[in-house]
C-alpha cells in the first residue's frame, strides 16, 4: 500500500497482520460511515492532491 522504497512502519508489530485489500477494505468500510458531504470532500481533496503529482 505505501509503495516507497525503503518505507518502514511505525508499528511493526502489526506488520503482516492485514494485506492491502484488507486494509483498503477496511478504510472503505470506515469511509463508508462518513457523511455523504464529507465523503464527496474527502474526493475533492484527493483528486487534487492525485493532481499535484502530474505536474
Amino acid at each position: 500500500m505505501i509503495r516507497q522504497p525503503g518505507y518502514r512502519t511505525d508499528m511493526p508489530i502489526y506488520d503482516g497482520v492485514l494485506n492491502d485489500a484488507e486494509i483498503v477494505a477496511v478504510l472503505s468500510w470506515i469511509k463508508a460511515q462518513w457523511p455523504r458531504e464529507i465523503r464527496a470532500r474527502h474526493d475533492q481533496l484527493n483528486d487534487q492532491y492525485h493532481k499535484s503529482l502530474e505536474h
